[in-house]
């Protein structure tokens, strides 16, 4: 088990338990956990029966300080706790952050406080702050996303507790299509047990049928042409890729994604020769897929790819991503140029970017 996932474990295993501490600061990008943390303490705070009138969840850009002192001095109805959530903590001024540490420094008894906010890195005097309180009377919690192999065990421990079968294929597709994200998972995986009720058996074709065929096929079909295809074909299907509404940084993700997973068949390919001979054994033999049908796949666009494409296509990718997620310019324009770059066999620095 990852370290993440070793952090999120032993805070739900401490909540059910019984042992709640009064504040929770939950800090970081990762939504799908913070939600079922808070799921798991509201009912280990509050039987099902108290939960209407003890719990309030306040937001920080509606902040007004009467209205959180409210909230925190008022006294459990017909129950023993109360639960009082204070999200999006970043968007409250300066004093407001000030007011909230000082009310978490000292909370009533019979109050459970949770303060979030999606700051990874507590870099301002206010997250430190509240990072100290909450460690001296509570517990600070860094919501990181997990990797990408937790985050796939946690969709198939979900579908193995509602006793479905998942083929690998189908698996495959989900990832590829929706990305690793949990909380975008998750939400595909709810429509795709509702889809698969009857049979509980969730085949490529009804993953297709739930995430949508035309986002699967475009996806699918710049993934198979990155490195193998020439420009004219690329750039045309990543342009109607990116006109259909698809975010520009979980296409260079998934990119990178099959870049790396090319780069892994072609090394086990050089180095076991004949004994992955068959797509059954390649599938065996990585960790990128346990289908068949997508290690031919990826065998079939290894083979056309040379290794310095590759390699150029890997360092161009991720100076890609940290220009989308550190510039202002044009999405297409920076994907494009990462591509051709790499085709034209140039290399692209990730250092001293402008903004």
């Amino acid at each position: 088990m990852g370290r993440q996932a070793d952090t999120y474990k032993k805070l739900f295993d401490d909540v059910r338990a019984g042992r709640v501490k009064a504040l929770y600061f939950l800090h970081g990008p990762e939504e799908f956990m913070k939600r079922e943390f808070l799921r798991e303490l509201s009912t280990a705070v509050l039987p099902a029966g108290d939960r209407t009138f003890n719990i309030d969840v306040l937001h920080g850009d509606e902040f007004e300080a009467h209205a959180f002192d409210d909230r925190v001095q008022a006294f459990p109805l017909f129950a023993t706790r109360r639960l009082v959530v204070l999200r999006n903590f970043d968007a409250l001024s300066t004093s407001e952050r000030e007011y909230v540490t000082a009310r978490a420094s000292a909370l009533p008894d019979g109050l459970v406080l949770v303060v979030e906010s999606g700051i990874e890195k507590l870099e301002t005097v206010a997250h430190k702050k509240m990072a100290e309180v909450a460690a001296k009377n509570g517990v600070v919690v860094a919501c990181a996303p997990l990797d990408e192999s937790e985050t796939m065990e946690r969709v198939l421990a979900r579908l193995r507790r509602e006793e479905y079968k998942i083929d690998p294929d189908a698996l495959d597709l989900l990832i590829e299509s929706v990305g690793t994200a949990l909380i975008d998972l998750s939400n595909e995986v709810e429509k795709i047990l509702l889809a698969a009720k009857e049979t509980r058996h969730v085949t490529r074709e009804l993953v297709e049928s739930v995430v949508g065929k035309y986002r699967t096929v475009t996806l699918f079909s710049v993934l198979d042409a990155a490195g193998s295809s020439a420009p004219a074909t690329l750039l045309p299907r990543l342009a109607t890729l990116l006109e259909s509404g698809e975010e520009p940084v979980f296409i260079v993700s998934m990119l990178l994604r099959r870049v790396v997973s090319l780069m892994e068949v072609q090394r086990v390919l050089a180095e076991r020769g004949r004994a992955v001979s068959n797509d059954g054994a390649l599938a065996n033999a990585i960790a990128a897929t346990q289908s068949p049908f997508m290690a031919g796949k990826l065998r079939e666009q290894a083979a056309r790819i040379k290794p310095a494409l590759l390699e150029s296509l890997l360092a161009n990718l991720r100076w890609a991503d940290l220009r989308l997620k550190t510039t202002s310019l044009d999405a297409r324009c920076v994907i494009e140029e990462a591509l051709l770059a790499a085709h034209a066999g140039k290399t692209l620095a990730t250092t001293a970017l402008p903004a």
